[in-house]
């Protein structure tokens, strides 16, 4: 069988650490896209509730100024739902950007060499083949 030699299994054990390098990786920008965001939004969504009871407030008060008051806060929530907005679209950018190099990563070592690629996918079906199989016999 191919995977009994010791160059193939090399091989096919390279490729694999290289794939978990780069799903590593994903993960990790996923991580620091989602970690980026976390903070603002709840910075934003305390603002708002607060802004929500100044807001009732100075309703009842109903004098000019605490209609600008209420401007004021509405303004600075806008602003801060607009930062949120940006560092949210700057986090998914930097995270597309590190999957985009994982890809081509991944893509030009598959063009170097075509043949690890095809000996890793056989192995990886094969396993997956055997795993499956073997799930079958015991649920039999």
């Amino acid at each position: 069988m191919l995977t009994h030699n010791p160059k193939v299994r090399k091989e096919i054990n390279h490729l694999a650490d290289s794939a978990d390098s780069t799903i590593r990786q994903l993960r990790h920008a996923a991580r620091d896209t989602r970690d980026a965001a976390g903070p603002v939004s709840e910075e934003v969504k305390a603002l708002i509730g607060q802004l929500e009871h100044t807001i009732e407030v100075l309703a009842r008060e109903g004098s000019a100024e605490s209609l600008r008051a209420g401007r004021r806060m509405r303004e600075r929530a806008a602003d801060m739902a607009e930062r949120l907005r940006a560092q949210t679209s700057e986090g998914m950018m930097r995270a597309r950007e590190r999957m985009d190099g994982a890809v081509e990563q991944a893509q030009q070592r598959v063009a170097e060499s075509p043949l690890k690629a095809i000996g890793l996918a056989a192995a990886i079906g094969a396993l997956i083949g055997l795993m499956l199989a073997s799930r079958h016999r015991d649920d039999e």
